[in-house]
């Protein structure tokens, strides 16, 4: 199965009999069988005909929409998951304060553990970021025994500010980063981690409605009109894993450099080019096969989030408990 992106602006999708066809003004420039498509992402200014519209929706594909900056502007929505009962058990055990708790320390420590692993990889350098590693255990080990979500979410953001400061020290050119900005990107190393987020929240929010889960009730996130918190709390064990290691990895090896970026009045972006070059990274990391300890094999960080997301099923069910996916 494959996730079909439309970077080129100004393209139009169309239908051809089992085909899905992406043409710009009039010259066919890609096509794709729509059985072989489990995602389509459209960046920018990109449109589609009633007809695709129309067997997107009958074939449950996801459609992910996204402007140019990489903000996520929403998708199309095909009908719910028929698993009612998984839902109800859902809203029934996310009401349980202590169920919330234990299910919010473990997302809270497990990405501050994934945090110190990359800060740990990066100071092999020797750069001197013992001190924070250190720092960073301690919060992880305090979010385990917290008992209020508030001050756990607190401690969330304390470890951010922590990692973020070491996180700049791990590329070989500055490139003016100091600290963690979303709104607008103001350098390079900020609008890529925002574009790899958006990409990761992407392809976590498909996969929990896969499994018939509401992406809109969570534990940890606050639940707010509209905003998809499961789907952000259970990307957060992945984000140090899969984007910022991604991003120091095409920055230090120069795969996207300064020329892949435009400076606009919102902020600092990448061309359609650097669009290109970067999908084609976080779709070679995401097929990068790593260790999976539950089957002792080796499996894509792209499926190993879904049996993550899988687990977290299991948990709503009473049949298993939720453990982070931690790497060393």
């Amino acid at each position: 199965m494959a996730i079909f992106y439309a970077v080129e602006q100004g393209l139009v999708l169309q239908k051809d009999g089992e085909r899905l066809i992406a043409r710009k003004e009039g010259r066919l420039l890609k096509a794709v069988h729509f059985h072989n498509l489990e995602q389509l992402v459209l960046i920018g200014r990109i449109s589609l005909t009633p007809a695709v519209i129309s067997t997107l929706l009958k074939r449950g594909i996801d459609t992910v929409f996204l402007a140019r900056t990489g903000k996520y502007l929403g998708r199309l929505a095909p009908l719910m998951s028929k698993n009612i009962e998984l839902r109800l058990r859902q809203f029934e055990r996310l009401r349980e304060p202590g169920f919330n708790l234990r299910l919010s320390r473990t997302i809270v420590k497990g990405k501050i553990e994934n945090q110190r692993m990359l800060l740990r990889r990066v100071n092999r350098k020797g750069l001197g970021l013992e001190d924070i590693i250190l720092k960073l255990k301690g919060l992880a080990q305090k979010a385990e025994r917290e008992t209020d979500i508030a001050t756990l979410r607190g401690i969330e953001g304390s470890a951010a500010r922590v990692y973020f400061e070491a996180y700049g020290q791990g590329f070989k050119e500055r490139l003016n980063f100091n600290r963690r900005e979303r709104r607008p990107p103001k350098d390079p190393v900020n609008s890529l981690l925002s574009l790899g987020y958006s990409l990761l929240f992407s392809h976590v929010f498909a996969m929990v409605n896969m499994v018939g889960l509401d992406p809109y009730l969570s534990c940890f996130h606050t639940v707010d009109y509209g905003k998809p918190a499961l789907a952000l709390d259970l990307m957060e064990e992945w984000r140090a894993v899969i984007v910022d290691a991604l991003v120091l990895s095409v920055i230090n090896l120069k795969v996207i450099t300064q020329k892949d970026f435009v400076e606009e009045e919102e902020g600092l972006f990448l061309t359609i080019d650097g669009w290109r070059k970067f999908i084609g990274q976080f779709e070679r990391k995401m097929g990068e096969k790593v260790r999976y300890p539950a089957r002792q094999a080796k499996i894509s960080y792209r499926n190993y989030i879904e049996e993550q997301i899988r687990l977290f099923v299991r948990d709503i069910k009473g049949e298993a408990e939720y453990r982070p996916a931690v790497f060393r």
